[in-house]
Formats: structure tokens, C-alpha cells, sequence
């Protein structure tokens, strides 16, 4: 809605975005790499929060493309379409503070088995959100998914830019001095959003645009026209950089004094195909007789989009009313344009107005509808039902042809109340193309999977036998028959009984876990102890260990240990592992206290599988009293020989911060760094003094051990003045108050230059670059700092002190150049030059050579060279390029290619963004750890998303070879502008695959 910074006229007063959102935090685990590690937890689970998963009915409508005629949103069979629907809070929002995933919400807005009806579900995306995640987070992480699981569940994603805020500069700028306030360039906000977001999913065909929720200032009371003129002047640039992105997606279109203007657009419409108009009405607004000239006469010319709207009887003074006063008028006034749209605020339970109600101030759950006559959320239920086959769009897939059932279908962990699953991704053979996978528990549909091959079915009962089954379904509704496996869940903890009593804080070792036999105290897949230790009767694989006795191994994924234990007093407990790993890779174990995870950890290699290493997995919370501590192998590959909880005071553990550093004092400068020294702090919390941390003007530079009061802080400017702080941090945590100092750094009195890169030589040329190498220059003074790349004289580009080659690029064939390198030190003195002369390659014309002659015309997109660097998310095209959720994070560049090691996991993305229409085929230069990895990936591109091998006749080997796609024959357009090459490798393999260069030729 809207912000409290000017009193709006035909608007709303209410902001959205929760303001006090920041101060929650999960209870029960401290702000750790578990709380990550909580919120992730129900990924990939059905029955739970969701992430590649949804659960049971979905809205399902056929969501085309849609495009305006005159005042009309029509399909492309030129049916009328009214768009209705509903918002949640910002998906990041969810992400951040509530205890309800965005996937779950999203879900139950679309799920008809709980009787919700909406062909379009708003997504607003606040600046709070971007900020706190990153704009690149954010987008892969929260709105992708997001707008996936709508196409799964035939929806359409209105993406909305959920700004509330001046639209001009100056009017920002007179906001920022009134308020003390630093809102950013209102430009740069619009640009680095549309930016991103128009490409990402300009052709995703169920997302509309909404470009900016709720423009402020300048109003203009009183001037109609000229406020929407000023809007119109402002926001034309942000239209049309949308529209440059995504050519063909909607657009919905606000107006200033947040969004009430809409009565101007027919008048002064903007420019572009597919304008849609949005209007905000609230029962400040009044009744429709009030309020019809604003928001609906403009119908009559021009689409108009009701995008929020709502009302609470216990509101304020923006939405207070009820559903017989206000309510039930609004409805009749909309309904009787056929044009105009509808989506109501807000399908959450603290954003208010909210459908629903949770405990003590929202934000909260469970989630109880708001029903009453006159409350809103029922209201809108029954209204969306009643309504939810008029004007919808008319599906343009013809497809009678089911997907084929899919295989491999296995049982891959059994837990007391869920059942992992996994089979082989499908081909979908008919027009439409695989949409998802149904997922049945006993002949009933539990979910749906929207990307990828596993899921986990939980919610079920322990000692209990299930049929489970899986289906492939496409997108125009044909679904496979089943496969079916049967499953029984593991036996819960009945005549459990401790071992060894375990009174925490102490050492747990392995070998001690619980009496009461298998699927009560342990779960484990093998038979008999396959490490052959006598020490107990059970088919716990119990092994001799040198220092310790005994150890438990040869662990595999799914298996558990349970240990009852005592704890003296609740308090945040230290919980440090004991663990070897003799293999190339690591494993994961994870830690649950009363069946809850509370803690994960990797389990590195080791060197050996008798070479144990104590590892710090980090705080626990645990109560006071009897709990059941469980050991789970979340991934095999690991000897376990105990774990051990330590620290606890009784008085809820050390909230004790160390004494501040005293006499911090600057002992040495030089021109790039400073030396300081300090007296010791001490601490009386219990936990004891951990580490010292340096600050440098308010950013930590570095930590240093217990028992060294010195640092030096280096790599700092001649001549320039920096606030040096240092802080005392204890184990547990605590920090102390931070002591500072002021350092300037001397003179840089440095004048003499590096010497003369050495040994300069020709190391490669082709049709368009030259490659030269060098011997390193030495520098006595300040260091090198860098080298200088000259071509013909002119600076070509710099490049790093610890590297002795570079390439230039963007050269002429057949042509002589200079090529020169010298060495700058750190103060900025730059050596003499050594040049060497490189004629670069001939273009090869000849006849015959087909191949040579599409490489030297092709398009590179990316050949991942070092220029531009990777890291700098920029490809040969100057566009945006990136990566994630890889085994190596975000890939590794190596010889000059681009390595992505995948176990079931990954995304990759090289944005083009231009029209390509002079190429046919897009080129990937590739090879694989194993061969044959075409058919763990999917590759996306302008309309194109299916497996590798369905698109290519190549094959990917273990040497570089080249893998070509007919953009043709793949249904990709290269005329469209906003075009981008993704790959997925959510497909169910594991391998390494490296990159050597994509291109268009």
C-alpha cells in the first residue's frame, strides 16, 4: 500500500512491509549456521514447507501468453480474460522472519482441495527483502522458485516491484532531507531491478510485470494531469527497459499519490504494446459511487487491473470497513465491468489487511482463516470459487499423448514418519512438455515435484507399511500411470532405554547408544556388524579404535543413532565431533535433540579412515532435563567415535562480554600499513577469551589468537588516516566494547619504479587476440602491485602483480600490433616498457572448412578467459552471467574453463540479450568427468527447456568437444531480445563438467 511520509488523496495510508519483522527470531536456536540450516530444512519435502515440492489440488487454469486489444487482456485466441486472485506477503518476507516458508504459503493460496480458486497470485518484492538477501539471492533463490511452483500449479505470477516511494529525483531527494532519511536514486533502483528481473523470465508465459507498486511523490493535488504526465515522463525510460527485456510480457502500469491517478491514463497513455493499468482501492477510498470516476470510468478506454484492494473491521483508518458495508458494494461495482480485474490484499496473517489470524501479533502460526460475515479472507474465498470458471484463457496445447511412467523408481531412506524417494527424470513425447510429477501415498495424490527426480513423503505413521507411487504429468494435463513401490516406516522409540547414562555436559561415545534393538534405539541397513567388534549384540557396525576402544563405521546415508541423555541445567551447549573419513569426499552428519534438527556438519576428509579430527560443530540449546540426543548419517562416508557437549552455566550459559582492550596505542606506520599493540582483556563470563578482532573504519579486518596483543593492519593508502578499532570476543560469543585509534599512514616517499618486466614473449595468437608472457619485476620500495597491458602504445588493460601473462583481445586478423607490459608499485611508479612485436593470426577462408569458418564468424558468449573475469558475473557480451548451489559453489575457472562439480544440484545462466537472428546454433565447448553427461542436464533458451541429449545429436565426452544445438529445431527464437543459455542440473546426476566457451554460430 502505501508509506506515512505525505497524506494521500483516492489512496491508501497502510504500509505493508513489517517494520518490527527485523527483531524476531527463531526460537530456540541461536543466530547461527542452524538457524540456515532450520529454514532449509523442509526443501524437497511433501507434507511440510516446500521447496521443489507442492502439495495436493492445484488452481489450474491454462495460463498462455496474454496480450491487450484497445481496453481488453485477452488469450491468444483472443478470449477475454479477467485476472483474479490474490497476494501474499514478499516471498522474502517468508524467507526472512515467518516460520512458513513462501512455498507453503504459495501453495495453500492455489490448493482447491482447501478450497482457494485464483488464476493470478501477486509477488511483491520489496526493497527491504533485496537489500537484506541481495538482489541475485533474492532472484534465484526467492522469486524463481517462486514463479516455478505458480507455472506448476497453472497460475499466473504477477512479479510486482513492491516500491512505496517518490518517482523523481528531486522529489527523493526532498523526501531524504525532510526525513533524515537515505532512500537511493530512484533511478538506479528501477534500472538494477528491471534489469535482472525482465530477462529472468521474459519467457516464463504465465508472468505479467508490475512496475512500481505505489509512486508518492510529486502528487500534485489538485493538478491530475500534470501528475500523471510527471509520472508518465519518469517512468517511460523504466517501461521501455522492461519492454527492451521482455518484448511480449505484460505490464501493469500504476499511477502517483500510490497508484490513484488511474483516471488520467486514457488521456495520456504511455507508450508500448501490452499496457495493463492498476488501481489501489480501499475503503478510505469510499463507496463506489465515490470512487468510479477514478477506477473504472478509465475502463472504458484502457485494461484496468484492480491490484490491491481489501478491507478489515478492525482496520485503520485507510481499511476499516466490513464486508456488507464495503465489501459486497465493491464486488458488485467491479463485476460490473467485464474488463477489469481483481486481486485482493493480502493472503497472510501480519500484512495487513490479512486473511487470516495466529498467535500474539501475527507473523506467527497456525494460520486461522478470517470467516466471519464480515471479514474479508472467507469473503474472498467463496467469491474466488464462484468466479473461477469466468474468463479464463483457453489452453493453445493440443496433446492427447500421456508422458511415458517413469523408472528407476526406488526407496532411498525410511525415517519413523517419512519415506525418501527417487526415480528417473521423463521425456515428455507429445507437444506439451513435462510439467511435474504427481506423488501418491496409498492410491490418494500427496503433492506435486516441479523440478527434479526426489522427494521426501512425511507426516506418516512409524511401523507402518505404504504404498508409494509416482506419476509424470504435462502441461496439458495428460498424467502417466504410476509407478509403486511399498515402504515401511521405521518403529518408534517403544522400550527404549539408555546404555550408559549420559549426563550433559560430557562425552558421548558412539559405540553407547541406547538399548532397544533396531528402529527403537538405532536404524541401521545392514544386518550384522561389518566391523566385527564383540563389545555389543547388535548389527551396529561397532569397531576397535586405537585411542578411545571402539568407534561405530562403515556408515551409510539414512542410518541413526539414539542416545538418552540427561542435562544438568538448560543452557547453550558447545557440540565438538569425533570423527575420520579416509574417503576423497566428504560426508554430512546431522544432530537432533527430541527428533528436531538442531545442527549439521560436513565431515571433511580426514587421511584416513583411524585418522580422527575433532570437529567443532557449534552451539546447541538444550532444556534441562531427559532428552533423546540421535547421531544421523545425512550423508555416508564417515567413522564416528563420539560426541562431546560442553560449557553451560546453569544460568542459561556465558551472556558475560569480555573487558574492552585497554591502551590501544599505534606503535609503527609506513606509506601501506600500521602496526598497534594493546593490553590484554580477560573474562569473567565462564567461557573464557577467544580471539581479539581488528576493525579498520568500522569493518573487521582480521582476528588474532588469545595471548597476542599485536597486529598489523597492511595494504592501506599513503598518507591517509584510518579509525583502527579492537574488540575482545570470548567463546561463547561475546564481544566487548570496541577500543579505537587513530593511525595515519606516512608519506609515500616511494619514488623509485619496479624493474623492467623480463623475458616479454609472443605465447598465442589467433584470428582476434595475442597472448604474451613475462618474467616478474621486483620492486624494493612499496611491492608491484600491478602490470600495465599496452597495445600500439595505449593502455589495453591491467592486470594482477601475481600473474605473468594476459591476452588482448578484440584484435584484426592478419595485422602487426606492439604489444607492451610494464610494473606499477603500490605507490603508483610505473617501470619503463618491454614490448615485443606479434602479428596476429590470418583468418582461414578457406574452401571446404566449414567448421573453421563458423568459429571465426561465431558470437562467443563466453570463452572464460580471465577477461572479464568470472567472479565479475560479465560475459563476453558485456551481460550478466553467474552461477549457484554447485558442489564447488558457484563453479572454478581452471585453464581457461569454467568447472562445475554437481551431485544433483546446480544453476547456470550466460545472459545474451540481444537479437541473435544472424546465428543458427548454439556451440557449447565442453567435456565431463565421465562422459555422457547431455542427459543430466536441461538446457533453457527462448522457449527451449528440455534434457541436453533431447536437443543435440552430439555427445558430451571426457576430451573438449564441441555440443551444438539447432536453434530451429529446438523451438528457439533468436530474433527475441531478452534471450539467455541456462542450464539445470536438478536432474538426478552427479560428475564434474567443464566449459571451455559457449557460442552462437
Amino acid at each position: 500500500m502505501t508509506d506515512d511520509t505525505t497524506e494521500p488523496t483516492h489512496a491508501s495510508t497502510t504500509d505493508h512491509t513489517d517494520e518490527t519483522a527485523g527483531n524476531r527470531k527463531d526460537p530456540g536456536l541461536t543466530p547461527s549456521r542452524r538457524t540456515f540450516l532450520g529454514a532449509m530444512a523442509s526443501a524437497g519435502t511433501i507434507g511440510a514447507g516446500l521447496s521443489v515440492s507442492v502439495g495436493t489440488g492445484a488452481a489450474g487454469v491454462p495460463t498462455p501468453r496474454l496480450h491487450t486489444e484497445g481496453r481488453w487482456i485477452r488469450d491468444p485466441a483472443g478470449n477475454d480474460v479477467t485476472l483474479r486472485g490474490m497476494a501474499p506477503a514478499d516471498p522474502g518476507f517468508y524467507r526472512q522472519y515467518h516460520p512458513k516458508s513462501f512455498e507453503e504459503v504459495l501453495e495453500s493460496a492455489t490448493d482447491t482441495d482447501r478450497g482457494w480458486y485464483p488464476n493470478t497470485v501477486r509477488l511483491p518484492c520489496t526493497q527491504d527483502s533485496i537489500d537484506a538477501l541481495g538482489l541475485e539471492t533474492y532472484v534465484t533463490e526467492v522469486l524463481r522458485p517462486a514463479v516455478d511452483l505458480l507455472a506448476a500449479r497453472d497460475v499466473y505470477a504477477l512479479v510486482d516491484f513492491h516500491l512505496i516511494r517518490p518517482y523523481t529525483q528531486d522529489a527523493t531527494e526532498t523526501y531524504n532531507e525532510e526525513n533524515d532519511e537515505e532512500l537511493a536514486p530512484i533511478n538506479d533502483v528501477m534500472t538494477t531491478f528491471w534489469d535482472r528481473v525482465a530477462p529472468e523470465f521474459a519467457e516464463d508465459e504465465h508472468v505479467l510485470y508490475e512496475l512500481f507498486n505505489e509512486p508518492t511523490q510529486p502528487a500534485m493535488y489538485g493538478d491530475d494531469a500534470g501528475a500523471f504526465q510527471a509520472w508518465r515522463d519518469a517512468a517511460q525510460p523504466w517501461v521501455d527497459l522492461v519492454r527492451e527485456h521482455a518484448p511480449e510480457t505484460p505490464i501493469i502500469i500504476g499511477s502517483p499519490r500510490w497508484t490513484s491517478v488511474t483516471h488520467m491514463a486514457p488521456e495520456y497513455p504511455f507508450e508500448g504494446e501490452n499496457l495493463i493499468y492498476a488501481a489501489h482501492i480501499y475503503p478510505d477510498n469510499g463507496a463506489p459511487a465515490d470512487f468510479d470516476q477514478w477506477y473504472g470510468e478509465p475502463a472504458a478506454d484502457v485494461p484496468v487491473v484492480v491490484t490491491e484492494f481489501g478491507w478489515d473491521p478492525a482496520g485503520g483508518s485507510v481499511d476499516q470497513g466490513t464486508t456488507s458495508g464495503w465489501g459486497e458494494p465493491f464486488r458488485e461495482w467491479v463485476e460490473g465491468y467485464e474488463n477489469v480485474g481483481w486481486i485482493s490484499w493480502c493472503f497472510d496473517d501480519s500484512w495487513e489487511p490479512a486473511f487470516f489470524e495466529s498467535p500474539d501479533s501475527g507473523a506467527n502460526e497456525p494460520w486461522t482463516l478470517k470467516d466471519d460475515a464480515d471479514q474479508m479472507g472467507g469473503y474472498i474465498k467463496t467469491w474466488l470459487e464462484a468466479t473461477k470458471d469466468r474468463g479464463i484463457p483457453e489452453s493453445t496445447i493440443d496433446d492427447a499423448i500421456a508422458p511415458p511412467v517413469p523408472s528407476g523408481f526406488e526407496v532411498t531412506r525410511l525415517t519413523e514418519i517419512g519415506v525418501e524417494i527417487a526415480w528417473n527424470a521423463v521425456t515428455d513425447e507429445g507437444e506439451a512438455g513435462l510439467s511435474h510429477y504427481n506423488v501418491y501415498v496409498d492410491g490418494e495424490r500427496r503433492g506435486q515435484v516441479i523440478d527434479g527426480t526426489a522427494t521426501t513423503v512425511d507426516g506418516l505413521q512409524a511401523s507402518s507399511t505404504y504404498e508409494i507411487g509416482v506419476s509424470a504429468v504435462d502441461e496439458a494435463g495428460n498424467e502417466s500411470n504410476q509407478t509403486t513401490t511399498v515402504a515401511e516406516t521405521v518403529a518408534t522409540d517403544a522400550g527404549q532405554s539408555a546404555f550408559v547414562e549420559h549426563e550433559l555436559p560430557g562425552r558421548i561415545q558412539a559405540e553407547d547408544f541406547d538399548e532397544g534393538g533396531q528402529g527403537i534405539a538405532y536404524h541401521d541397513t545392514g544386518s550384522a556388524n561389518e566391523a566385527g567388534a564383540d563389545y555389543r549384540e547388535t548389527s551396529v557396525d561397532v569397531g576397535t579404535a586405537v585411542e578411545s576402544g571402539y568407534n561405530v563405521g562403515y556408515t551409510e546415508t539414512g542410518e541413526w543413532l539414539e542416545y538418552t541423555v540427561t542435562v544438568e541445567s538448560g543452557s547453550s551447549y558447545e557440540a565438538t565431533v569425533r570423527v575420520a573419513n579416509g574417503a576423497e569426499s566428504g560426508g554430512d552428519l546431522r544432530i537432533e535433540v527430541d527428533r528436531a534438527e538442531v545442527a549439521t556438519q560436513n565431515v571433511w576428509p580426514t587421511g584416513g579412515w583411524g585418522n580422527f579430527e575433532e570437529i567443532r560443530v557449534g552451539e546447541v540449546d538444550l532444556p534441562a532435563g531427559e532428552h533423546v540426543v540421535r547421531i544421523v548419517v545425512e550423508t555416508s562416508g564417515w567413522n564416528f567415535d563420539w560426541i562431546e557437549f560442553t560449557g553451560g552455566d546453569g544460568g542459561g550459559g556465558d551472556v558475560t562480554p569480555p573487558t574492552a582492550p585497554s591502551n590501544l596505542s599505534v606503535t609503527t606506520t609506513t606509506p601501506s600499513s600500521a602496526e598497534i599493540a594493546w593490553d590484554a582483556a580477560t573474562d569473567e563470563g565462564g567461557s573464557g577469551l577467544d580471539h581479539y578482532a581488528i576493525s579498520v573504519d568500522g569493518s573487521l579486518d582480521q582476528q588474532v589468537p588469545v595471548g597476542t596483543t599485536s597486529a598489523t593492519i597492511a595494504d592501506l593508502a599513503a598518507e591517509t588516516s584510518y579509525e583502527i578499532g579492537v574488540s575482545a570476543v570470548d567463546a561463547a560469543g561475546n564481544e566487548s566494547a570496541t577500543v579505537t585509534v587513530e593511525a595515519t599512514t606516512e608519506g609515500g616517499d616511494d619514488t623509485t619504479p619496479p624493474t623492467v618486466p623480463g623475458d616479454l614473449s609472443v605465447e598465442s595468437t589467433s584470428e582476434s587476440s595475442i597472448g604474451v608472457a613475462w618474467s616478474a619485476a621486483s620492486d624494493a620500495g612499496t611491492g608491484v602491485d600491478t602490470y600495465a597491458v599496452y597495445v600500439d602504445g595505449s593502455l589495453d588493460h591491467e592486470v594482477a602483480a601475481d600473474l605473468t601473462s594476459a591476452t588482448t583481445d578484440g584484435l584484426s586478423a592478419a595485422t602487426t600490433y606492439e604489444v607492451g607490459v610494464s610494473a606499477i608499485d603500490a605507490a603508483g611508479n610505473e617501470s619503463a616498457t618491454a614490448t615485443v612485436e606479434a602479428p596476429s593470426a590470418k583468418a582461414d577462408d578457406s574452401e571446404g572448412d566449414e567448421d573453421d569458418e563458423s568459429t571465426a564468424d561465431a558470437l562467443v558468449v563466453n570463452d572464460y578467459d580471465g577477461d572479464p573475469a568470472w567472479a565479475d558475473h560479465r560475459n563476453d557480451l558485456g551481460q550478466w552471467c553467474g552461477a549457484g548451489s554447485f558442489e564447488n559453489d558457484s563453479g572454478d575457472v581452471e585453464d581457461g574453463a569454467l568447472v562445475f562439480e554437481y551431485d544433483n544440484a546446480g544453476w547456470f545462466v550466460e545472459q545474451v540479450a540481444q537479437d541473435v537472428s544472424d546465428y543458427s546454433t548454439v556451440v557449447l565447448r565442453v567435456r565431463g568427468e565421465s562422459g555422457g553427461e547431455e542427459s543430466d542436464l536441461r538446457f533453457d533458451m527462448g522457449g527451449a527447456r528440455d534434457l541436453l541429449a533431447n536437443l543435440t545429436d552430439d555427445s558430451i565426452g571426457t576430451d573438449f568437444t564441441d555440443v551444438a544445438i539447432d536453434m530451429a529445431s529446438a523451438g528457439i527464437d533468436p530474433s527475441t531480445g531478452g534471450l539467455s543459455i541456462g542450464l539445470n542440473f536438478w536432474q538426478g546426476g552427479a560428475s564434474t563438467l567443464e566449459i571451455d566457451e559457449i557460442r552462437l554460430e
